[in-house]
């Protein structure tokens, strides 16, 4: 896969230096196609979001919480609490990161390649703090998101 949007998280993972940890597991091209089937109807996923696949989708190794690769079970897991506190999405998405079982980031899968990232809150204690269950993250893309994460993780290794 050519890597376009990930091009930080891609050297990261080259450096083998700054891998303390076991090294990320992406997903097959294969197993990228299931999750578009399923999740999005057969359409393809944002560009940047399956690059994330590839190079790590099922470890990422920069401290996100995807439910190790476990990205239909971890939509359930959440829909179900979602619906007891009256939270509702209505369109294709996916939970790229998550807290405590209580919060959850994902991005929609209808907004173009390199799509905002947002956060949902399923416990009041985790709402933002404008009491909101639903609201965007600092960051404006997913590409944004990552480069965050990878430069997080390159500071705590340096």
């Amino acid at each position: 896969m050519i890597i376009e949007y990930l091009g930080s998280y891609k050297t990261y993972i080259e450096r083998k230096d700054l891998l303390k940890r076991r090294e990320p597991e992406g997903k097959t091209l294969e197993e990228i196609e299931e999750l578009e089937n399923i999740l999005n109807k057969g359409n393809s996923l944002p560009k940047v979001f399956k690059e994330y696949l590839w190079l790590g989708g099922n470890l990422n190794t920069i401290g996100l919480n995807g439910s190790q690769g476990k990205y239909i079970e971890n939509i359930q897991y959440f829909q179900e609490k979602m619906k007891k506190r009256g939270v509702k999405i209505t369109r294709p998405f996916i939970i790229f990161d998550s807290l405590d079982g209580a919060t959850f980031a994902f991005i929609y899968l209808d907004e173009g390649d390199n799509p905002q990232p947002w956060n949902c809150s399923v416990r009041k204690a985790y709402d933002s703090d404008e009491g909101e269950q639903l609201w965007k993250t600092g960051y404006k893309t997913f590409k944004d998101y990552i480069d965050g994460s990878v430069d997080y993780e390159i500071a705590l290794r340096s």
